[in-house]
């Protein structure tokens, strides 16, 4: 099959960039898989799997820059473009209230999807070989989040830690903390940002929202260190009683940390081989895209967010589980 990825980003990443790690893998699971693959991206990229085809900041129409016989688009938003090749788009985030979302959507869980009217859903994957399995930790937790994004509550994670009287390093943004073993990052990548997730005894994951994936959460079971979080969105279906521990409530997961050496490293990883892998996020979509080529359309109907939705809500943990 001949498949385009269109994304507004430059390769190779040189910050976070959780969706377009997504584009990068799904793209490499393919080509691996024998598709002829391009990706349509921002001047300066390069991909060792995939012809790179430069598309300026905006574009009203895709087709010119679609190579010739292109069966199949990719696209991880709704598109404000004309295009005619069939498509298929991957949502990552959490609708706007009323958002109306294009009828090929697929979702990246689920809850995710449920929560949009839809039952169509691919699991997010990553690249195993990018995440080599550490079985030695150290004496020391996670938090692998936007910083500054309130609903990934590194408040709460910050009041966790210290409650186990463990250090925490924090990576995902610069955060202003002043506490004593709490270690902050910044925005980090590459080897740097790997070496971390290695180590850590466990991801502290203690968000306050629905998280319609979590890719941090695959990237630390990966990589063999388990995970303490709520149980939010699409997390009761990444984390299972092989890898880690999931509770609304901040005392729980305060105990939980000394529980933490109780959880095999080569399980937390086989969690991800079986169900969060970039081969499998492959397989997903190369049926539904199958589906859209034999019958126009994924399913009737479009994806609609709730009335009363709002992406950026958020709730609040429980301290202990009499309040």
């Amino acid at each position: 099959m001949k498949i385009a990825h269109v994304i507004w980003a430059q390769y190779p990443l040189r910050a976070y960039g959780g969706t377009e790690r997504v584009c990068y893998w799904l793209a490499k699971g393919q080509a691996e898989y024998g598709h002829d693959v391009s990706v349509l991206c921002l001047a300066g990229s390069k991909i060792p799997f995939a012809k790179t085809i430069e598309i300026p900041e905006s574009v009203d129409d895709i087709e010119p820059y679609l190579p010739k016989g292109t069966e199949m688009v990719q696209l991880y938003t709704s598109p404000n473009f004309s295009i005619q090749t069939p498509y298929l788009v991957n949502i990552g985030g959490n609708g706007q209230a009323g958002e109306v979302f294009p009828k090929n959507t697929v979702f990246v869980s689920k809850s995710h999807a449920e929560r949009h009217g839809w039952t169509e859903y691919v699991y997010n994957g990553l690249d195993l070989s990018e995440y080599p399995l550490k079985k030695e930790k150290e004496n020391y937790l996670l938090f692998l989040a936007k910083a500054s994004w309130r609903v990934k509550n590194l408040k709460g994670a910050i009041r966790i830690a210290r409650q186990a009287k463990m250090q925490m390093q924090i990576v995902g943004g610069r955060a202003s903390c002043w506490h004593r073993n709490i270690v902050s990052h910044g925005m980090i990548g590459g080897e740097e940002k790997l070496k971390i997730i290695q180590s850590a005894k466990g991801l502290l994951f203690p968000v306050i929202w629905e998280e319609p994936f979590g890719l941090a959460v695959i990237e630390a079971l990966a990589c063999g260190t388990p995970v303490l979080g709520t149980p939010r969105g699409a997390l009761p279906e990444i984390v299972d009683n092989s890898c880690g521990i999931l509770s609304e409530y901040e005392t729980d997961l305060i105990a939980a940390v000394s529980k933490l050496n109780q959880f095999d490293p080569i399980e937390c990883r086989n969690r991800v081989e079986k169900k969060f892998s970039h081969h499998k996020m492959t397989e997903a979509y190369l049926k539904y895209y199958k589906k859209i080529l034999t019958d126009g359309t994924i399913r009737e109907g479009r994806p609609i967010s709730p009335s009363d939705a709002d992406p950026q809500r958020k709730t609040f943990m429980k301290r202990t589980r009499n309040d």
